[in-house]
């Protein structure tokens, strides 16, 4: 099925975009108290697993990321 010109998003694009979001959150402090890290992390998993993606979809929210990562940067400079 596609959707706006896009395929669904792989499990391993998801996973990707996971791994993506938890280690710019950790590095950010969200992970706060560290003893729920895991459970945080389980949490939004669980989160990205339910929504339905499409690739486009996966590629715009690494953006979004990359995007808020870069003005962070910006700013302790």
């Amino acid at each position: 099925m596609e959707m706006a010109g896009s395929q669904w998003a792989s499990r391993a694009e998801i996973d990707a975009l996971a791994v993506h979001y938890e280690e710019t959150l950790g590095e950010a402090g969200f992970f706060f108290p560290s003893h729920q890290e895991e459970s945080m992390k389980l949490h939004l998993r669980n989160l990205w697993s339910r929504m339905p993606l499409t690739q486009m979809d996966v590629r715009a929210l690494h953006g979004v990321l990359r995007q808020m990562e870069y003005h962070a940067r910006r700013g302790k400079g």
